[in-house]
């Protein structure tokens, strides 16, 4: 992908947040060109978010997701400081992720 994978992560208290951007064209393989030949499918098929190394969210995508997704996801338990990773993974066997520290917020 072009631009790489964006993530922000908050903490208020010991609740934290976390804002991913995917930048993606998540192609369902269904619409045409200006030709009217078929766009190759290329949409994220799997995401996973690790705390501290641990996978503590695993989630499946499938073509009805829109270009460039932004994610955000709600994590009980964290304090700043507590390193935050996502992974994710297409159809085409391209990777992606990108990885943060919590602040306070």
């Amino acid at each position: 992908m072009s631009e790489p994978t964006k993530v922000r992560a908050t903490v208020k208290g010991s609740e934290g947040e976390v804002r991913v951007l995917m930048p993606h064209p998540m192609e369902s393989g269904q619409r045409r060109d200006p030709k009217g030949q078929t766009l190759p499918a290329n949409y994220i098929t799997s995401v996973t978010l690790s705390l501290n190394g641990r996978p503590v969210i695993e989630g499946a995508l499938g073509t009805a997701v829109s270009a460039n997704p932004l994610f955000a996801f709600q994590l009980q338990g964290v304090k700043a400081g507590d390193k935050v990773a996502i992974a994710w993974l297409d159809n085409k066997g391209q990777k992606g992720g990108a990885e943060t520290v919590f602040s306070t917020g």
